[in-house]
């Protein structure tokens, strides 16, 4: 399961994997307190992503950091850490780094299934209608689900440090499939015109990754 992020972040970027269990009781208190009302699919959502990230922190020298969530719900990391959670289905990937390396990371992972037509008008803009034009039947709704996921990353990494929104018409990507690579140009607001990312599809799971360098 760990192998879902392989080689799509920079080798010093920890990351793990793992399906959704219950590891409510292994939450520190104050996490606890979070998702104490919430359904029990939501409490273990949250409850996975946070032992694999304690996990990873503990690498980082920090063990018994309680990840906690900001108003707009991001994770609240330790200051010298930057870091992504996400989860799709049954499964949950984490992948933290070093702030002095980093400025950000961003991951997303969402089943390999292709979506409707009605979501284009959402997600997609200017060039990116003709590239998921090109894929014939289901092969159209995935093509629309890797520019979802790419985007998705892509707004993760950049998020938690410029606190603008944007929408999937911010965001123009551009994939290449055989070499599970995306180049993503960006909205004024993160200080950067262009990054490139990794997206992959590995063992029925679409997985996108990209880190801002420090």
């Amino acid at each position: 399961m760990d192998s879902l992020l392989n080689g799509l972040l920079p080798p010093t970027i920890r990351t793990a994997a793992s399906l959704i269990e219950d590891h409510v009781d292994a939450l520190l208190p104050a996490e606890r307190s979070l998702v104490q009302t919430a359904i029990a699919s939501r409490q273990n959502e949250f409850a996975t992503g946070r032992f694999l990230a304690r996990r990873l922190l503990g690498e980082l020298g920090h063990p018994d950091f309680p990840i906690l969530r900001e108003e707009d719900r991001i994770p609240c990391w330790p200051e010298d850490v930057v870091g992504s959670i996400t989860h799709s289905g049954n499964i949950c990937l984490v992948a933290v780094g070093l702030a002095r390396e980093f400025r950000g990371i961003g991951i997303d992972v969402e089943p390999d299934e292709p979506v409707g037509r009605d979501i284009e008008r959402v997600v997609l803009r200017d060039h990116e209608h003709d590239w998921v034009a090109e894929g014939q039947g289901a092969e159209r709704g995935r093509r629309c689900r890797f520019v979802f996921s790419v985007k998705e990353a892509v707004y993760k990494a950049f998020y938690p440090r410029t606190r603008q929104f944007w929408s999937f018409q911010d965001v123009t990507v551009a994939i290449d499939l055989a070499a599970d690579r995306f180049e993503a140009r960006l909205p004024e607001s993160a200080g950067l015109e262009r990054i490139d990312g990794r997206v992959g599809l590995r063992a029925g799971w679409i997985v996108a990754a990209v880190a801002v360098r420090g």
